[in-house]
């Protein structure tokens, strides 16, 4: 929380300071009185409000809220990315001019056009992105995998955050189908179902996701956000009851939760392994995942399937066990930003994760990052579309 309120003051001062210089450079020579008053009224009202944030955001507690604040974050973002762009244009153009002696205009219309895309851009990622889900069809092969699962298919789901999307059925129930339709043997579901509260999962969300079909089962393990870590409760007791519900939720849904722990999927002679643990991550995150409780027992069996929501705890832990040959995680959502395009796979999320999104290999073992099917803290997609991945496991 505290880092969120250093962010919303640095904010604050970028604000500030892009609306002095939009003012200098663009509005005061215009000497029209109402748009002066307008650009300074916009910016008391975007004050007022990031001002209001400080006070709100360690109180926020229910969706109404939570939604209204990451609204405001993407109008914030909205109005003032492109503003930037604009003044940082405008202001190299008039370096060049001071060094060369003559204007180079076409340095202002970059900055311009930046400013249009980007706006624009996020208009799209609000309203048509955040909805576009891809179903991501990969094929893992493996020697260790025990023949009689050759061909077995996963779809994982991954990052719901259904409280910042809120009760939207038909948004789930097309999820839903898009799933069923792959016809799974194994549905997963990699952590952050919700963002805060149980109660975000709905009598008629249940209903829905229980609609999810697997031959062979459905597995669930616990994100960060599932904890309730980031909201403030009356209570330890509180919160607690608010997970205890979230688990009977998830239940409810047809999800078995894995808490630490393994089970065994026979087909034929041959047995595949199926772990959980719960949240790993680093600081600032909160670390509840205990990955020797969740591997004790399975040390003769060379095919281990491991849930867990970070990727981070891939490299950091999970390759020291031979035999879990494929980890599935979620977590970063890609950033919710990024290209895909022109053989460029690039995200912010990249800065900070060394694995975010895609397929990764090392010593014969794989990871594979879900972008996620939710979004949180701003509600848009932008090059990182909503992702349902359908996962083939065969032989070598």
């Amino acid at each position: 929380m505290r880092s969120s309120i250093i962010i919303i003051i640095i904010f604050l001062i970028i604000t500030t300071l892009c609306d002095i210089v939009l003012f200098i450079k663009w509005i005061k020579p215009t000497k029209k009185k109402w748009l002066k008053q307008l650009h300074w009224t916009i910016y008391v009202i975007f004050i007022a409000g990031i001002l209001a944030l400080l006070f709100i955001l360690p109180k926020i507690q229910n969706e109404i809220f939570l939604e209204l604040f990451i609204w405001f974050n993407w109008l914030l973002l909205t109005i003032y990315i492109p503003k930037f762009f604009l003044i940082l244009f405008s202001l190299l153009n008039g370096a060049i001019f001071s060094f060369f002696r003559k204007k180079f205009q076409i340095v202002t219309y970059a900055g311009i056009f930046l400013a249009v895309i980007t706006f624009f851009g996020f208009m799209y990622g609000a309203f048509i992105g955040r909805f576009d889900t891809e179903v991501t069809h990969i094929k893992i092969k493996s020697s260790s995998l025990p023949k009689a699962f050759n061909g077995l298919k996963i779809v994982q789901l991954s990052d719901l955050h259904i409280g910042s999307l809120g009760a939207n059925s038909s948004y789930w129930a097309k999820a839903v189908d898009l799933c069923n339709r792959e016809k799974p043997d194994v549905v997963v579901m990699t952590g952050d179902m919700m963002d805060n509260f149980a109660s975000e999962l709905t009598p008629e969300l249940i209903k829905t996701f229980r609609q999810l079909n697997a031959r062979t089962g459905k597995y669930a393990i616990l994100g960060n956000h599932d904890y309730g870590d980031y909201t403030k409760w009356s209570s330890p007791e509180a919160k607690k009851a608010n997970l205890d519900s979230l688990i009977e939720r998830e239940k409810q849904m047809g999800f078995r939760l894995l808490m630490d722990e393994h089970l065994f999927v026979q087909k034929d002679k041959d047995t595949l392994v199926i772990a959980g643990v719960q949240n790993w991550s680093k600081p600032p995150f909160h670390c509840y995942g205990n990955l020797a409780k969740a591997m004790k027992g399975t040390e003769r069996y060379p095919y281990v399937l491991l849930l867990s929501h970070d990727p981070n705890h891939w490299m950091t832990q999970v390759v020291k066990y031979q035999n879990i040959r494929l980890m599935l995680a979620g977590h970063t959502h890609g950033m919710q930003l990024g290209i895909r395009k022109f053989g460029l796979h690039w995200s912010p999320a990249q800065w900070v994760f060394k694995q975010w999104n895609g397929l990764y290999s090392y010593n014969n073992k794989s990871l594979y990052v879900n972008r996620g099917l939710g979004y949180l803290g701003i509600p848009m997609r932008l090059g990182m579309p909503p992702e349902i991945t359908v996962i083939t496991l065969t032989t070598k």
